[in-house]
């Protein structure tokens, strides 16, 4: 599948970066906006950075088949008059789920993964894609023996990586993902928006207890919400701008 990803650096990103890194310091701040951005060669918008998720098929029980899975790749949008703006502030960007899937087969799920990475840029810059925030437990075997055909037929760097969103062993943790969506879909306040016909919005209205696309999309949502994922550290002093696999 072609990429639709192009990775863009600051002319001079360093500069930029201690700009960047002087003006977190004088306002306090422990994140910095990164000196690089992507842009998406299919709708012209530009990203801070791009992240994906999972949620895996619920059980299936006597009398139902359970919920399909859930796989999708959530954008944090960096507008264009970014900049040209001085006020203009990256922590308080907003969210873009750019494309998602449902299936209740995990093969098919891993394969869209695979797909949905190397349209979105896997591989383009070193951490672009390669997690998936997630539940490891689950189905690790599948990723597993996905994995080592992978690294047969492509390396051993190319594997489907699971990491957990924050607070996933939490005992009310579909709650807590589930209010850190709707934080995101107040009216005058939206910060997450959706495609057209979403499927995370679909399944939102049906509403479902521990409903596998909120876990993920939400779980996803959590962690960007209290780690800021897409934003430097103001105490990194070193900047890979052009950082190839």
């Amino acid at each position: 599948m072609d990429c639709v990803i192009k990775h863009i650096s600051h002319p001079y990103p360093e500069a930029l970066a201690m700009a960047h890194r002087d003006h977190a310091i004088l306002t306090g701040s422990p994140v910095m906006e990164q000196p690089w951005w992507y842009e998406d060669t299919s709708n012209g918008l530009r990203y801070h950075d791009l992240f994906a998720c999972v949620g895996w098929p619920s059980e299936a029980g006597d009398r139902t088949p359970g919920l399909p899975g859930y796989v999708a790749i959530v954008a944090v949008i960096r507008p264009k008059e970014a900049d040209d703006n001085e006020q203009y502030d990256a922590v308080d960007a907003k969210f873009l789920l750019i494309e998602e899937y449902q299936h209740r087969e995990v093969p098919l799920l891993l394969d869209t993964m695979l797909s949905m990475r190397e349209k979105y840029g896997f591989g383009i810059k070193r951490g672009l894609l390669d997690v998936w925030l997630g539940d490891p437990r689950r189905f690790s075997t599948a990723v597993a023996l996905r994995n080592e055909g992978l690294a047969k037929d492509l390396g051993s760097r190319v594997g489907i990586v699971i990491a957990p969103p924050d607070d996933l062993y939490a005992p009310d943790i579909f709650d807590i993902y589930l209010r850190s969506l709707t934080a995101c879909l107040i009216t005058n306040r939206i910060r997450l928006y959706f495609q057209r016909s979403s499927i995370l919005k679909t399944r939102l209205k049906s509403f479902k207890r521990d409903d596998p696309a909120v876990l993920a999309a939400g779980g996803l949502v959590h962690s960007l919400l209290l780690r800021t994922m897409w934003m430097g550290q103001i105490g990194d002093t070193i900047f890979n701008v052009e950082e190839k696999r």
